[in-house]
C-alpha cells in the first residue's frame, strides 16, 4: 500500500520518546519512556483466560476492557473483570497520594497491583504491562505458541511533564483516518498525551468546513502527489477525536495563518492581495498568503475558526504563523491602508496585528492560541494574554523566538528542529513529523508484529516531552 508503514512509525516513535539517559543504556526492564523508578523481581506473571482484573469502578473497568481487547484479538482469551471487587489476579487500587497522571505498578509472579490517583495514572500503568508483553500484543490476529507473560518487576512513575507532544503533518501527505487512528493507539503506549494536527498548508486543506466547501473540493486536491489527495469529513474529525479522547490525547489543530494559504488560496482567490490564482508550490512556500487588509479575509478565517472549536475541544488552537513573506502585503493597497489606519510600523507589525485579532477572537471562545515563534521574531503590536508561543526554528534563528516569547511572558512549546531530527538526550520537546521529509513513505509487511522487535544497543533519543516557559 502507498500510505505510511506503521511498522517504521513506531520505530520512530519509539526511539523519539526514549528518555534512557547514558547510565540506564543496560536497564533489564526496557520501557519507554524510562519510568522513574524500575526494580527488577523474581519470576514472571501469566496472563490466560482464568486471570481475573478486579477493579474499584466502571470507570476503571472501561481502561481494563481496552486493555484485554488487545488479549482478546491477539491471544485468543479476555481476563475476567470483577467491578468493586478487591479480590483478583490484577488490582486496581485508588492512592489520592499519588500525583496526576502517576502510578505505581508491582509484579511478581501471581499477582499484579495497580495503584494511581486517576484514571490516567491506571491507563499509563496498563500501557507499560502492554509494553512488556511480547511483541505480538500488536497484532490483528490470534497468534498461538506464545507465552502471554511479563516479567516481574515494581515500577513508580509520574511524568515530569504535563504536555506531551507529537505533531503529525497530514497537510503536505495526506494519511487516512485508520492511519491516524494507529498513530494515536501508538501515542498512547508511550504515555503522549496531546496531538498536534497540522491539517492545513500549502498542498492541501484537509479539514472540512461547512460554510466555505470549496476549501476541501478544491483545497483538498490541490497537491500534484497522489499522496497529496485528501481531506478528513466533520464526522471522520469527531471519530479521530473521539478515539484520542478514550487514550487520554488531547488534539491541537492548526490551521495556518496567514502564510501556508496557497491551498485555501487555490480555492478561494479573493482572500488574498491581488484576487489572482496562485501556483501551489511542491515545495517551499510563496507570497501568496492570505490579505491582513481585508475585512472580509478576517470574516472569512474566523468563520473557519468557529468550525474549528465546535469540533475540537482541545482548550489550544494552533495558528501557525510561520514562513509568511511579505512582499504581496508590501505591495497591497489593503494591506498598506490597514498599517496606516491601525498606526503600525510595517508589515510585521501588521502580522502581530493580523494574529492579535484571531487570538483575541479564540479568547472570546475561552480558548488559547499557539503560534510559531516567527511572530516574535521582533517586537511591536502586543499579542493578548492567551498566546503560546512554540518555538521550532534554531537553524534558522537560534533561540531568538525563545528569548522573545520569555520575554513577554508568553508560553513557550519547544519543539526546535536543532534537536528534534538528531539523536540527542539533552533537552526535552515536544516531536514533530514533518510529512515532507517522506519519513513513512513505504508499507512493508511484517506480519502479525507492529511492533519493533530489537532496540537499537545504546538507544539516545530526544524525549517527547514539553519545556514551558510559563503556565499554559
Amino acid at each position: 500500500m502507498r500510505y505510511r508503514t506503521i511498522h517504521t512509525l513506531v520505530c520512530f516513535l519509539l526511539l523519539m520518546a526514549a528518555n534512557i539517559q547514558a547510565d540506564n543504556l543496560t536497564q533489564p526492564v526496557p520501557l519507554v519512556p524510562c519510568p522513574v523508578s524500575i526494580v527488577p523481581g523474581t519470576g514472571n506473571f501469566h496472563f490466560s483466560e482464568k486471570t481475573t482484573f478486579a477493579v474499584e469502578n466502571e470507570e476503571q473497568a472501561v481502561e481494563v476492557r481496552r486493555f484485554t481487547a488487545l488479549l482478546t484479538r491477539a491471544a485468543g482469551f479476555t481476563p475476567r473483570i470483577k467491578v468493586g471487587n478487591k479480590k483478583g489476579d490484577v488490582c486496581l487500587t485508588t492512592d489520592a497520594g499519588l500525583k496526576k497522571e502517576a502510578y505505581k505498578l508491582e509484579i511478581t509472579a501471581k499477582r499484579i497491583n495497580i495503584h494511581a490517583a486517576d484514571v490516567q495514572g491506571f491507563f499509563y500503568a496498563l500501557q507499560s504491562i502492554r509494553q512488556l508483553l511480547p511483541a505480538a500484543i500488536e497484532g490483528g490476529q490470534v497468534v498461538t505458541g506464545i507465552d502471554w507473560t511479563v516479567p516481574a518487576v515494581t515500577i513508580t512513575d509520574q511524568p515530569r511533564f504535563g504536555y506531551r507532544g507529537l505533531l503529525v503533518d497530514v497537510a503536505r501527505f495526506f494519511s487516512p483516518k485508520e492511519n491516524l487512528l494507529r498513530i494515536i493507539d501508538c501515542m498512547a503506549m508511550l504515555k503522549l498525551n496531546t496531538l498536534h494536527f497540522h491539517l492545513t498548508d500549502d498542498n492541501g486543506w484537509r479539514i472540512e468546513i461547512k460554510q466555505y466547501p470549496h476549501l476541501t473540493r478544491t483545497g483538498g486536491s490541490v497537491g500534484k502527489g497522489e499522496e497529496q489527495q485528501g481531506f478528513y469529513t466533520q464526522e471522520e474529525i469527531r471519530d479521530i477525536i473521539e478515539y484520542a479522547r478514550q487514550r487520554n490525547i488531547t488534539i491541537v489543530p492548526e490551521i495556518d495563518m496567514p502564510g501556508h494559504a496557497e491551498a485555501a488560496l487555490s480555492a478561494y482567490p479573493e482572500l488574498g492581495c491581488f484576487g489572482l490564482p496562485v501556483e501551489i508550490p511542491q515545495s517551499g512556500f510563496t507570497q501568496n498568503i492570505f490579505c491582513a487588509g481585508k475585512d472580509g479575509t478576517l470574516r472569512f478565517l474566523k468563520n473557519v475558526l468557529d468550525e474549528v472549536c465546535a469540533l475540537f475541544p482541545s482548550p489550544y488552537i494552533h495558528l501557525g504563523g510561520d514562513e509568511a513573506p511579505k512582499g504581496n502585503w508590501d505591495q497591497c493597497p489593503d494591506c498598506r491602508k490597514r498599517i496606516t489606519t491601525e498606526g503600525l510600523k510595517d508589515s510585521h507589525d501588521l502580522q502581530l496585528w493580523f494574529s492579535a485579532q484571531m487570538a483575541n477572537y479564540l479568547k472570546s471562545k475561552g480558548r488559547k492560541a499557539i503560534f510559531w515563534g516567527d511572530v516574535v521574531y521582533h517586537d511591536g503590536y502586543p499579542l493578548p494574554d492567551n498566546t503560546v508561543i512554540q518555538w521550532w526554528n534554531y537553524r534558522g534563528h537560534k533561540d531568538l523566538a525563545l528569548r522573545n516569547a520569555v520575554k513577554h511572558h508568553y508560553p513557550v512549546i519547544c519543539s526546535s528542529n536543532y534537536y528534534t531530527f538528531r539523536q540527542s538526550h539533552q533537552r526535552e520537546k515536544s516531536a514533530d513529523t514533518w510529512h515532507e521529509l517522506r519519513i513513512m513513505d513505504r508499507r512493508r509487511s511484517h506480519g502479525t508484529n507492529d511492533r519493533p522487535t530489537t532496540f537499537p544497543p545504546h538507544p539516545r533519543s530526544v524525549r517527547t516531552d514539553v519545556a514551558r516557559g510559563g503556565s499554559a
